[in-house]
C-alpha cells in the first residue's frame, strides 16, 4: 500500500458513510455537500498515481505522466471543497465568492502550463523523484502546495474566529485547525524538498522525505477527522430525525384514513406525490390534515401526533 492510498483510507470511510446517509435521508446542508465533493476529489487525487492507473492514463491521453497532473488538480479541487465545507460552519461565511473560484481556476491553469514545460518522456509513478531536478517541476509542485496551504489556513482561521465567539461550533473543529497547521508545515517541507532537488542537494531530500511522510499522514487524518466529525454528528442526528419521521408517518397514515372516513371528507395528503427528500414537508402536512379531520369529525387527536418532533418542521419548505 502506497503512502497516498494509506492517506486516503479515512477519506474513503467518510465518503461511504455520507453516501449511505444521503441514500436514506436525501437532504443535506451545504457543508455536507461540499464535504462529499471534497472526499470524492481527494480519493481520486490520492489514488490516481497507482502504477496501473498511471500507465492507463498515459496511453489514453498519449501523454506520459498526465496522471500526476490529474491527481494534483483533483487534490487542489478537493482541498478547495474542504475549505468551503468547513467555512460553512461559520455563520458569516460567504461560500460563493467569485474571487475564490477565479483564483482556484488560475492555480489549476498555472499547474497545467508548468506541467507542459516539464521534459518527462517516460511514464513513472514516482514523478517528483524522477523529474524533480527541473525548475518547472519545482514550480509546479510549489504552486499546488502553496495554494492548498493558503486556502486551508484561511478556513482554519475562520473556524478559529468562530470558536472564540458565541454560539460556538463543535470543539471537534480543533482537529481541523491542527490539521491545517500540519498541512502548512507539509507545504513548507515539500517546497524545501523541491528546491533541494532542483539544486542537486539530494541528501537534504533524503533527510526530509521520511519527515514529509509522517506529517502527510498526520495532517490528512487530522483534517479528515476534524472537518468531518462535526458534520457526521449532525448527519447522524438528521438520520435519526428521518427514521423517527418515517415511523411516525407509517403510524399516522392509517389514523388519517380513519378520520377521513369519520369526517366524510378527504384532504390532499394522499394525492400529493412527495419525493423522499420531502419527508419533513410530508410529516408536516400529515399532522395538519389529521388535526383538520379530527376537528371536523369532533374526535380527539391520535396520541401519536403528540410525539411529533417540531424540529421536523424546521425545513418544511423543502
Amino acid at each position: 500500500m502506497t503512502l497516498h492510498v494509506a492517506g486516503s483510507a479515512p477519506v474513503w470511510a467518510i465518503l461511504v458513510l455520507l453516501t449511505i446517509r444521503y441514500a436514506f435521508v436525501r437532504t443535506q446542508s451545504p457543508s455536507v455537500t461540499w464535504l462529499m465533493m471534497c472526499c470524492a476529489f481527494v480519493v481520486i487525487g490520492l489514488g490516481v498515481n497507482e502504477p496501473f492507473i498511471t500507465n492507463k492514463l498515459a496511453s489514453l491521453f498519449d501523454t506520459p505522466n498526465v496522471a500526476d497532473l490529474v491527481g494534483r488538480c483533483f487534490m487542489v479541487a478537493g482541498l478547495f471543497a474542504l475549505a468551503q465545507s468547513v467555512e460553512a460552519a461559520a455563520d458569516k461565511a460567504r461560500l460563493f465568492r467569485p474571487s475564490r473560484f477565479i483564483v482556484c481556476g488560475i492555480v489549476l491553469a498555472s499547474m497545467v502550463a508548468l506541467f507542459l514545460e516539464i521534459t518527462a518522456p517516460h511514464t513513472t509513478d514516482q514523478f517528483m523523484q524522477t523529474y524533480g531536478a527541473q525548475v518547472p517541476t519545482g514550480l509546479y509542485s510549489a504552486v499546488e502546495m502553496t495554494y492548498v496551504a493558503i486556502i486551508i489556513g484561511i478556513a482554519a482561521h475562520a473556524v478559529y474566529a468562530e470558536l472564540t465567539q458565541e454560539p460556538r461550533p463543535s470543539r471537534m473543529y480543533w482537529g481541523f485547525i491542527l490539521g491545517a497547521a500540519g498541512l502548512m508545515v507539509l507545504a513548507a517541507i515539500a517546497i524545501a524538498m523541491d528546491a533541494a532537488h532542483v539544486v542537486g542537494r539530494l541528501r537534504i531530500v533524503a533527510v526530509l522525505s521520511p519527515v514529509y511522510n509522517v506529517v502527510f499522514l498526520l495532517s490528512m487524518v487530522l483534517l479528515a477527522v476534524g472537518a468531518a466529525a462535526p458534520v457526521l454528528v449532525s448527519a447522524r442526528h438528521e438520520y435519526g430525525d428521518w427514521k423517527q419521521a418515517a415511523q411516525t408517518i407509517a403510524n399516522l397514515e392509517p389514523k388519517l384514513r380513519e378520520l377521513e372516513a369519520a369526517a366524510n371528507r378527504s384532504g390532499l395528503y394522499f394525492e400529493i406525490p412527495y419525493s423522499r427528500a420531502q419527508w419533513r414537508r410530508r410529516l408536516h402536512r400529515l399532522v395538519l390534515e389529521i388535526e383538520d379531520r379530527a376537528r371536523e369529525a369532533s374526535l380527539p387527536l391520535p396520541a401519536a401526533t403528540n410525539l411529533v418532533n417540531p424540529a421536523h418542521f424546521s425545513e418544511a419548505a423543502r
